[in-house]
């Protein structure tokens, strides 16, 4: 019956669209399903494959359906399959590829090759969500019913201005918000457009036999046959079926961040174990690396979000819609929510007190009372809103990220300095980050006289030439001994090539010492009169030395330059000899200045390329006389076996005995477990090569007898003399030990996270004081990833409650896996990274920290990036989230102190029947002009030298603490006492007793003629009147504000310790306010009265002055009192938490 109901619907929509040809008519099932497949994947986005429907005439007995591929793109781990299965799964060969059939079946099965494209918000979408914050929606409401009584209450004789200043001042407020707000929103870059820039555009395919050169990448299909060749970017996962060259490197920084290239295998050799990590995945190449040398054919076996990017992109879509809000985010949520009850609360509380004297005489109706009162509660509400709040954390968190940025810390997001603050777990990559990514040469092992072996030190940590090797004097490299071949080897059987940066070394030519001993970028004083700091982000982060080519290939480069012989050059300049540096000598000479020697005098004739079976490299240089020698590197194991002779320091050749080889093997395992990477370096002399190779001149090399053919370099790598053993590590930065100690003592936890093996793993962490060097390696929270978890989930929980821990053979996956669990612990976990693999996890984390020589997608996916990939700028960064977070808070406390005296003045007045001593206005004037300033001000209080001896403090702790909302509400009580009592004693001073000034409203009826009767009512209570008594109870609060401003340069400690001059920007914050607020005051006197007219304000005289100081000043001391308690307390809990 379905059948024929798809069928009868085939037909209507044929009839419906018009189609007429013979085609349509003759298989309407199957122009029908396929509409509605096409219908429904644009309408929800997704495809759908609905059953072919067959007919013919009126012969409906049987429905057939083409077989349709099973291959499951998303679920099938290519690498593990053998390459027989693989293509019988993907219906496809190598050598003729699919047909144009099989290619339109599958784009419409598996989609075109591209990633999703992220839908962006609207500008409407964003406005909204700038108005998703309790602060903002407070002022709406007020601004609101402040338009509603100014409405009511406008005359005719009021201009709009005047009647309408105080909603226009809110709205104004919240547009410059929003304002904002939709800019960093609208400005702020997508990971997600970073992922798909990266997607290669073209690609070369074998299609029906053919080669197809300039296919789009985005038709690719799964089960398409690749032609890869170097330089081309690759355009989907593949897998690799043949070789068309000795090697296949493959650069996958772009994906998982590590520099070293990666060698590719074909068949079953690359074929590894179901679930591998990317980096283990070596018969594997992926979308968006590059091939950086050889050439191959490959079958796609992945495409668009089916592939690691389209994983990636997942997973960061996923950390977006799970991403927390960060601590202060929710803590300024929770301040929201308790300020709109207590402002709420004490808005009803005034108006409902106020009830009985709605009925007063003054009114003409009791409405006209409940109208006035709501006015006032309105007026209450502005005093208790900080409307200056969100301005003011803005811009602390901006000079925040100021002051990070000078610490080579570039932030991209402003919530996550303050989150910083609060950083329970650091989660960190190994290389480049701990360590210093610039695999340097430590160790040189050779044979010394009487047959020793002799292991020398080698100075330096990174790709500097300063620095020499330990017992080498200059003029060896002169000598015909081991010294001068392995200098030999280690320039000539090479690829790299050290750089030297003479702009960022010429930046700083005239300081006075340029650089450290390692040649690094360091602060210096500059000569010639001036001292100014080059402070310019272009500056952070430069590097005087580089490389091209291979790490450890340039390392091999350095340990030339330190083993010296470089040839003096006549540029006027001094020279440096043996790799001793002079301040004269421009990086750009100095780099590389003995490898280019070598490289000129002894050109290269042939290469014998690396290759995994023999784990060698080798070529054959020129040394004059038409004489060649063949130069080798490779791994010592297999190395060794080749040697048959040994070359000591002195030059003698003797043989290698097996006693020899037991010596070197044993030293070679213990330079292994240091960890250093191990490297032998050995020669075989022209009369010991072939004659054709001893006397090639490099010309067609590809038609030579013994180098075209890879299988025969082994021979020709065999009967070699060994020369030296050259230990190479990737060393930890020196600073950061110190760091993680400091870690330590903050309470911050480190965990390491990499992908190297256990025992290289643990050798690092001991050396950077993650683990305490003496323990054990057995006792140490060392795992790798897939052990880890496949532990049950309470013991993993179980694990990451405390100690510092490492993870090794981890994979990018595993650090989303963990951030979701620390975050389950209540921790607030810091991720580094800088593959594009580590965009989720970075997204995930309460603070994402991407590398500054990463990956775009990471750092976009990443809330700040270092620009110097150094792991103690976080540690410094950590110590300044910690003091934005301490300077925060006092402002906070600052302004909410401030608004607490502003509701006291307000409600007690209320309460007490008396004229309101501050109107609306007023208050919005010292909440955004008078206030403001000196908040933003705090933000610069210098940090408390104790500030990384504490424990990070508790996600959910408030942030005003019972203690400190107690001393402010104190503080602030007194304020509103001293705003009123200055405002009362003026009519005092005039003669109304405080129960005639209760029942102001009702002057001119009750009261006795002894007081003036009617005249003086006027004269004191009407509108103009009652300014000069709310000019000093203004000026009263402003300057209790700047005072109070003045004691909050330390929350704790008194002003004898701190003096506000600490803070020289609080000096001027305090100022300027107070200098705007004399001339509003004056305005007349300056030719001006709008001004003063507009506020409510009139000038005072010197009397007056006095008046207000006596009325202001006692707040420092009640302050002071409050300070001292303060300590007090905080000195009985720390005695409290050391005796439990």
């Amino acid at each position: 019956m379905m059948w024929c109901i798809r069928y009868l619907l085939g037909v209507l929509m044929l009839a419906c669209l018009q189609a007429s040809s013979a085609i349509a008519i003759k298989y309407p099932g199957a122009f029908a399903s396929s509409f509605i497949s096409s219908r429904l994947s644009r309408t929800t986005g997704r495809r759908y494959h609905l059953p072919m429907i067959r007919g013919g005439g009126s012969d409906f007995s049987e429905e057939v359906a083409p077989a349709k591929l099973s291959y499951n793109a998303s679920a099938v781990d290519a690498g593990s399959l053998q390459i027989s299965d693989l293509m019988e799964q993907l219906e496809t060969n190598a050598e003729s590829g699919l047909s144009q059939e099989q290619v339109v079946d599958r784009l419409e099965l598996y989609g075109q090759n591209k990633l999703d494209s992220a839908a962006k918000p609207s500008i409407w979408k964003l406005i909204a969500e700038q108005f998703d914050d309790r602060l903002v929606q407070i002022l709406v409401v007020v601004a609101i019913i402040s338009g509603i009584f100014s409405f009511l209450e406008h005359s005719e004789g009021e201009s709009l201005l005047q009647s309408f200043v105080e909603p226009i001042v809110i709205v104004a407020i919240l547009v410059c918000n929003a304002a904002v707000g939709v800019w960093q929103s609208q400005s702020a870059s997508d990971s997600l457009d970073a992922l798909q820039e990266m997607q290669p555009a073209r690609a070369t395919v074998i299609r029906n036999g053919e080669v197809i050169g300039e296919l789009p990448a985005s038709e690719l299909v799964p089960g398409d046959i690749l032609q890869l060749r170097v330089g081309d970017k690759i355009p989907a996962d593949a897998r690799v079926l043949e070789l068309q060259s000795s090697t296949l490197q493959v650069d996958e920084t772009s994906l998982t961040g590590e520099s070293v290239t990666v060698s590719k295998l074909s068949g079953a050799e690359g074929q590894n174990d179901p679930g591998a990590p990317i980096q283990s995945q070596l018969g594997m190449v992926f979308s968006g690396t590059m091939i950086t040398s050889g050439n191959a054919l490959a079958v796609v076996a992945q495409t668009g979000m089916t592939t690691q990017f389209g994983k990636i992109q997942q997973g960061v879509t996923m950390a977006k819609e799970s991403q927390q809000k960060t601590p202060l985010a929710q803590k300024l949520d929770d301040f929201g929510q308790q300020l709109t009850l207590i402002i709420g609360g004490i808005c009803i509380a005034v108006w409902l007190v106020s009830i009985p004297k709605m009925n007063d005489s003054s009114f003409a109706n009791f409405w006209e009372g409940a109208i006035y009162y709501a006015k006032v509660s309105v007026a209450l509400g502005v005093a208790a809103i900080p409307e200056g709040l969100p301005a003011v954390i803005t811009l602390c968190l901006s000079l925040g990220t100021r002051r990070m940025a000078q610490r080579n810390v570039i932030v991209r997001k402003l919530p996550s300095v303050e989150t910083l603050g609060c950083t329970s777990v650091i989660c960190t990559d190994k290389t480049g980050t701990l360590t210093t990514n610039e695999m340097t040469a430590v160790s040189l092992l050779m044979l010394e006289g009487k047959g020793q072996l002799v292991e020398h030190v080698i100075d330096g940590t990174s790709y500097s030439p300063i620095g020499s090797v330990d017992g080498i004097d200059q003029d060896e490299i002169d000598k015909k001994g081991a010294v001068a071949d392995i200098a030999a080897v280690a320039a000539l059987c090479n690829d790299a090539t050290i750089l030297g940066n003479d702009d960022a070394w010429g930046e700083q030519s005239h300081d006075e010492d340029v650089v450290d001993e390692h040649g690094n970028t360091v602060q210096k004083l500059h000569h010639g009169g001036s001292n100014k700091k080059k402070n310019s982000l272009s500056n952070i982060g430069k590097k005087i030395y580089d490389r091209t080519g291979e790490p450890t290939e340039a390392a091999l480069c350095v340990l030339c330059e330190k083993l010296g012989g470089m040839q003096e050059y006549t540029h006027g300049q001094h020279i440096a000899q043996n790799g001793s540096y002079h301040l004269h000598v421009p990086p750009s000479v100095l780099a590389s200045a003995n490898v280019d020697m070598w490289r000129a005098t002894h050109p290269r004739m042939a290469t014998l390329e690396f290759h995994r079976e023999r784990k060698s490299m080798s070529v054959v240089s020129s040394f004059g006389d038409k004489k060649n020698r063949l130069l080798v590197k490779g791994a010592p194991n297999l190395l060794l076996e080749r040697c048959t002779r040994i070359k000591d320091r002195d030059g003698k050749v003797t043989k290698l005995t097996g006693a020899m080889r037991w010596e070197i093997q044993a030293k070679i395992t213990e330079l292994a477990q240091r960890p250093l990477r191990c490297l032998a370096l050995a020669v075989k002399d022209g009369k010991d090569l072939e004659k054709s190779l001893a006397r090639f001149d490099g010309k067609d090399s590809s038609k030579h007898p013994l180098l075209k053919d890879p299988s025969k370099y082994k021979d020709i790598e065999s009967g070699l003399t060994l020369v030296g053993i050259v230990g190479i590590k990737d060393p930890a930065r020196p600073e950061v030990a110190d760091s993680i100690l400091k870690c330590s003592k903050a309470g911050i936890r480190v965990m390491m996270i990499t992908g190297d093996a256990r025992d290289t793993a643990i050798a690092i962490a001991k050396d950077v004081n993650i683990f305490d060097s003496e323990a054990p390696n057995d006792s140490l929270k060392a795992f790798e990833g897939r052990e880890f978890f496949s532990k049950p989930e309470e013991e993993q929980l179980e694990i990451l409650k405390k100690d510092n821990i490492v993870f090794c053979r981890a994979e990018p996956a595993d650090k989303q896996r963990l951030v979701k669990m620390l975050q389950s612990l209540n921790e607030i976990p810091a991720m580094t990274g800088d593959g594009v693999n580590d965009a989720p996890a970075l997204q995930q984390a309460a603070i994402g920290i991407a590398m500054g020589t990463g990956t775009e997608v990471s750092k976009e996916a990443a809330d700040m990036v270092l620009a110097d990939d150094n792991f103690s700028t976080i540690v410094s960064a950590v110590e300044e989230g910690r003091t934005i977070y301490a300077n925060m808070q006092a402002f906070i406390c600052f302004l909410i102190s401030c608004n607490i005296g502003e509701i006291c003045a307000i409600f007690f007045a209320t309460l007490a029947g008396f004229p309101e001593p501050l109107t609306a206005m007023h208050l919005l004037w010292v909440n955004l002009v008078t206030d403001g300033p000196p908040a933003t001000a705090l933000g610069f209080n210098p940090p408390s030298p104790d500030t990384m001896d504490a424990p990070p403090r508790p996600s959910d702790e408030p942030i005003m603490t019972k203690w400190l909302l107690t001393r402010y509400f104190i503080t602030g009580l007194y304020v509103g006492l001293a705003t009123i009592g200055v405002f009362v004693q003026h009519y005092v001073h005039e003669g109304i007793s405080l129960s005639e000034l209760s029942n102001w409203s009702q002057c001119g009826t009750v009261w006795s003629p002894a007081n003036g009767g009617a005249g003086i009512c006027g004269a004191l209570f009407k509108e103009s009147g009652r300014m000069y008594p709310q000019t000093l109870a203004l000026t009263t609060l402003v300057v209790m504000e700047m005072l109070k401003a003045l004691s909050a340069v330390s929350v704790d400690n008194s002003l004898l310790q701190v003096s506000p001059f600490a803070n020289k920007w609080l000096l001027a914050g305090v100022s300027g306010p107070f200098l705007l607020h004399l001339a509003v005051l004056y305005s007349s006197k300056l030719g001006v009265p709008v001004l003063g007219e507009a506020f409510g304000m009139v000038p005072l005289t010197s009397s007056d002055w006095q008046n207000v100081l006596l009325w202001a000043a006692p707040i420092l001391l009640v302050d002071e009192i409050l300070k001292a308690i303060g300590r007090n307390l905080k000195q009985k809990d720390f005695k409290k938490s050391i005796s439990n």
